[in-house]
């Protein structure tokens, strides 16, 4: 669990990293649009859209760029139905004819207070000549710049409410400039704020059934190319959409108009959404035209909403909170069932608390990087768990199978399998033990299993248990042989091989040399993890097991090395040379047992080099 805790915490520091520096962004924006989707719809009652619809292109003969004439007639409809601001996100860089011209820029100084209009342009080269390129009218109508920056996927989830302009101060954008002129500014004194104090104070606020009120807050600092999430509001049609034709027909004084009409008092955005304006673009919740898109940045200054990032401390202490859970439950489970705990729990968990501090206060706290180290964490601990096994497991068996039963990955539960076992016993070690000290004992001892465990290793064996000087190694699991009395009959002869490269070199150093007896039985037993729930451990379970052990006594009695059953020699065939010993009787068994003295062991092919005595 220590382990785990150390991996998470530099997991979450690596992943709050990659965040910081931006790597993450794409993944983060979708966490981002699945909240935005999670909020629903909300309806905002401030903005109102007039949309220049199929309707309306149709009736103006489909010309583009629109007739000047009638963004004129929309303009005096908005002012007679008295809208607070109006933001026209349409292109005015291409000259018409002069009187349209002039009738659109007569309607745009009209609705002016203060020498100011309440009409924002979008930022456009001005047509070269004109009544729309006249400096006096220019200079009194503020601007903004239209472009909305794209993410990587064509997406539409950010602006940058100031925007770099060559050689001259930063624009801001439309909806900046429209909630600019709300708050009474104009051109100059827009610019000014945004060079002196970087930003706007105070701002304009909606209230319902009082209309605008401007509320002294700290400025709205904004950057050029810094750029805001945008808190939408909704899928398309959030916004109250008015047909312009409508609009346009309130122009004509002699039209009704009541007081209390939608438009009265609202900021207003006049915007094509025909299909050949192209100006439709895909967002959080699906394509939305472009005026709509600006619709939602005004909503988000006027009432504040903005999507305000949780900030790197807390959101690495969310994720080394969530390492902790996490650690204890993958060192309780296994790494896969603990990761998928650990991953549902961190989306039951994150996604919730998230929503719920975006829904109250706009705060974004990243449920996707808990995840992302949650994942991590599980593929350390999957990791950690195969070292470990191949460590312990490693004692037992050879790397080499160690590494196929995690790749096989058998069940080690329990399951009745045919099996080979080997006993082996060193003859007159306890005498020896009782003359030689401690340390030498125990030196001679290591020396000898490590010869021993590398001769039953080489042939696919399993040292099961160190029993005092004896040795029990199984063969055909954990892993399924079908070879596998043929290699435990291998792995006698070379263990008598070992053991006589042993005695050669104790032999010249003077010190004693040792015997060895061996039994081999095959036959089918319990294979599988036996034990407790604080000690488990592989092993064999079976009469053959025992059998096995009763045999290798029976060397002693024979006078003989290496002993295997007939149920071993079958299956070995004529590749090993015995020496038939016949029945004979063991304890604990009422029926007697064939055995053979084992001589030698063919190779395919040929006699082997060094086998046991003849």
């Amino acid at each position: 669990m220590l382990q785990l805790w150390a991996v998470g915490v530099a997991a979450s520091l690596l992943v709050t990293a990659a965040s910081s520096l931006g790597y993450l962004e794409a993944l983060q924006a979708r966490s981002v649009d699945l909240l935005l989707r999670l909020q629903g719809q909300r309806f905002a009652p401030e903005v109102v859209l007039v949309a220049i619809d199929e309707e309306a292109f149709e009736s103006l003969g489909r010309r583009q760029p629109l007739p000047r004439d009638y963004l004129a007639r929309l303009l005096r409809g908005l002012q007679r139905a008295g809208a607070a601001v109006v933001g026209v996100d349409l292109a005015l860089n291409t000259p018409t004819t002069d009187a349209d011209d002039g009738a659109l820029s007569r309607a745009i100084t009209d609705f002016s207070d203060g020498g100011v209009s309440r009409v924002v342009l979008v930022d456009a080269p001005p047509p070269r000549s004109g009544p729309l390129s006249d400096p006096a009218f220019l200079g009194s109508v503020l601007r903004g710049a239209a472009e909305v920056p794209l993410d990587q996927d064509g997406v539409i989830r950010r602006v940058a409410l100031l925007v770099p302009r060559g050689p001259g101060p930063p624009q801001p954008i439309l909806p900046l400039a429209v909630v600019a002129r709300l708050a009474g500014m104009s051109q100059g004194s827009l610019e000014a704020s945004l060079r002196e104090r970087g930003g706007l104070s105070p701002l304009p606020a909606w209230r319902s059934g009082a209309g605008w009120t401007l509320v002294e807050q700290p400025a709205l600092s904004v950057r050029p190319n810094e750029l805001w999430r945008i808190n939408y509001v909704g899928p398309a049609g959030s916004f109250l959409t008015i047909p312009s034709n409508a609009v346009a027909a309130l122009a004509d004084p002699a039209a009704e108009l009541a007081h209390d009409n939608p438009l009265r008092g609202r900021v207003v955005l006049v915007g094509g959404t025909y299909q050949e304006s192209r100006d439709f673009y895909p967002t959080p919740h699906g394509a939305i035209a472009g005026v709509e898109i600006h619709a939602n940045v005004i909503h988000m200054l006027v009432t504040g909403s903005y999507i305000r990032p949780s900030g790197w401390f807390t959101s690495l202490a969310f994720q080394i909170g969530i390492v902790l859970l996490a650690g204890v439950v993958m060192a309780v489970l296994r790494p896969l069932a603990g990761t998928i705990v650990c991953l549902i729990g961190a989306v039951l968990l994150g996604v919730p608390a998230s929503f719920v501090a975006f829904q109250r206060s706009g705060y974004w706290v990243d449920f996707l990087l808990p995840a992302i180290v949650t994942s991590l964490l599980g593929l350390v601990a999957e990791g950690l768990a195969r070292r470990r096994f191949r460590d312990s497991f490693g004692r037992y068996v050879s790397r080499e199978i160690a590494a196929q039963v995690l790749a096989e990955a058998p069940s080690l539960r329990g399951e009745r399998r045919a099996v080979s076992i080997l006993f082996s016993d060193l003859r007159g070690f306890t005498t020896l033990s009782e003359t030689m000290p401690a340390e030498q004992v125990a030196g001679r001892l290591t020396e000898y299993f490590e010869a021993m465990t590398t001769a039953i290793f080489s042939h696919r064996g399993m040292v099961n248990d160190f029993v005092g000087d004896g040795i029990v190694a199984i063969f055909g699991a954990p892993l399924q042989d079908p070879e596998h009395a043929w290699h435990a009959v291998l792995s006698a002869d070379a263990m008598q091989r070992a053991l006589d490269d042993l005695n050669r070199r104790w032999g010249a150093a003077g010190l004693p040399t040792l015997r060895m007896g061996i039994g081999i039985h095959t036959g089918q037993v319990f294979v599988g993890n036996v034990g407790g729930a604080k000690r488990v451990k592989y092993t064999v379970v079976g009469d053959p097991v025992n059998l096995a052990s009763r045999v290798e006594g029976l060397n002693k009695d024979l006078g003989t090395t290496m002993l295997i059953t007939e149920e071993t020699r079958a299956i070995a065939g004529d590749r090993v040379e015995v020496k038939d010993r016949g029945l004979m009787a063991v304890k604990g068994r009422s029926q007697p047992v064939h055995v053979h003295e084992l001589l030698a062991v063919h190779a395919e092919g040929g006699p082997s080099a060094g086998g046991g005595s003849t």
